[in-house]
């Protein structure tokens, strides 16, 4: 009973790890697509203000045309290739929960860095008064 049920689990085990990583594959092509088109905005704004801009925020402002792009490429790559790689379902999966939690952490990361000098504004505000 135990042998069976451990050998229909595997028949699903691998598939879905293989929808779960499309699934990832298509959230990092989308999140690169929104990135690319959403740090130019914070860069306009930032320009209209003329404000001091932290390193982080220059950093990002002049990569983020190829840097994050290749960030989400290289997931993506990792995602499908640990397929091909990894042999046991267990490992797939933490794996893919790895590369998801990387994905889906990035824009988060990516505003703070955008959000600096706003920050940086309302500390300047806060000492005026």
């Amino acid at each position: 009973m135990k042998e069976s049920m451990s050998k229909a689990l595997a028949k699903v085990a691998s598939p879905l790890s293989w929808v779960l990583s499309a699934f990832v594959a298509l959230q990092c092509a989308v999140l690169a697509i929104a990135m690319v088109r959403m740090v130019p905005i914070f860069g306009e704004m930032f320009r209209g203000m003329q404000v001091e801009l932290p390193w982080p925020t220059r950093f990002l402002l002049a990569t983020h045309q190829w840097l994050l792009p290749l960030f989400f490429v290289v997931l993506v790559v990792f995602v499908i290739g640990k397929e091909l790689a990894v042999k046991e379902n267990r490992h797939r999966f933490v794996l893919t929960g790895e590369i998801f939690l990387a994905a889906a952490l990035t824009p988060g990361l990516v505003l703070m860095v955008l959000y600096l000098p706003l920050f940086g504004l309302i500390r300047k505000l806060g000492d005026t008064h």
